[in-house]
């Protein structure tokens, strides 16, 4: 059995979430959860994950919240997020990656692109990790 990395999808549109199940399935364990509320309250159970894939417009906490809260927490600040979104505007998409997303894709999506992405992302984070000195 192969050691898959984990994918917290964190998304309101049923369809959307199915899709992206659907898509990742073959190569990695997914999570889903419907909002940001309920991402993090799963992340905070102890749940490990190895990546976020996350909307930005949700009910109870959305995307950028869902950002702030990773980035300031010292359990999941250097946990990789990409953003997933219908706001396809420069300023949307900047505003994500300087608060600390990983990477941005714009609803409508090709799925396989999504899969790439996350890959790739993963990938970085794997060499971060061979190439960052121990420091004990």
């Amino acid at each position: 059995m192969k050691n898959l990395y984990t994918v917290l999808v964190i998304e309101d549109d049923s369809f959307i979430r199915k899709v992206l199940r659907q898509t990742l399935k073959d190569d990695f364990e997914v999570v889903t959860t419907e909002n940001g509320m309920e991402g993090m309250a799963w992340l905070e159970e102890g749940n490990h994950v190895d990546i976020v894939l996350s909307d930005i417009q949700m009910p109870h906490m959305d995307g950028k919240n869902l950002i702030a809260m990773l980035r300031s927490s010292p359990t999941f600040k250097s946990l990789p997020i990409i953003m997933l979104s219908t706001f396809a505007d420069s300023d949307t998409r900047i505003a994500c990656l300087n608060m600390g997303a990983d990477d941005y894709i714009i609803k409508p999506f090709n799925p396989m692109e999504v899969k790439t992405k996350i890959s790739t992302v993963l990938r970085r984070v794997e060499m971060s990790k061979v190439t960052q000195p121990n420091v004990d």
